[in-house]
């Protein structure tokens, strides 16, 4: 079985079925597409009508067998968590397709 990698910020969505605006990657050089595939360290953030409601993610589950730099790679079965401004979860992260050119095989 095989999971498609992500590389573009708008494939994570939140509990509210949101679309990230942005992640910042810290991977700069294994690319797909000629975007970074994303890694465990990376923050994505997610638009909210005040600061007090825009979400952050934290990804606490990522790829165990492929890494980018010795970080581990987010592919669709990561598990991440997304935080408001007050110490509260939003709930879980979702990616949704996923970069189907890069498939890590278990």
């Amino acid at each position: 079985m095989s999971n498609p990698t992500l590389t573009i910020a708008a494939h994570i969505s939140d509990s509210a079925q949101g679309r990230a605006a942005a992640f910042v990657p810290v991977n700069q050089r294994v690319t797909s597409t000629n975007m970074p595939l994303s890694v465990q360290a990376d923050v994505p953030t997610f638009p909210g009508t005040s600061p007090a409601l825009t979400v952050a993610g934290t990804w606490t589950v990522a790829g165990s067998r492929v890494t980018a730099g010795g970080i581990p790679v987010v592919n669709t079965q990561s598990v991440g968590v997304g935080y408001t401004a007050v110490p509260a979860s939003s709930g879980p992260l979702q990616i949704l397709p996923g970069n189907q050119h890069v498939l890590i095989a278990f």
